[in-house]
């Protein structure tokens, strides 16, 4: 079964990630208020668990998959909603 891509804008997507990030790390901040530089690991105590079910929900709810294997390096909101946006195709508003 094929999944139907969504189409959102960059604002959206990162929108959209914050909120997947702030509830797959249980995180008290609102989703707004999550510093984009702040570490999973090291600032959220995040393990690779955590990490692959915040990938799986991207893939899920935004229809865009990220490899696992990719998961080491996308180690903070930026780094991850960066590369989220890129293989989506949207535009950087």
């Amino acid at each position: 079964m094929s999944q139907k891509a969504v189409t959102l804008s960059s604002d959206e997507i990162l929108t959209r990630v914050r909120v997947i990030v702030a509830e797959e790390l249980e995180l008290e901040d609102e989703p707004a208020a999550i510093d984009p530089a702040a570490r999973f690991v090291e600032d959220f105590d995040a393990d690779s668990l955590a990490l692959i079910q915040i990938l799986a929900r991207i893939d899920k709810e935004l229809t865009i998959s990220v490899p696992v294997e990719e998961a080491e390096n996308l180690v903070d909101l930026r780094t991850l909603a960066d590369h989220v946006i890129a293989l989506s195709g949207a535009e950087r508003v």
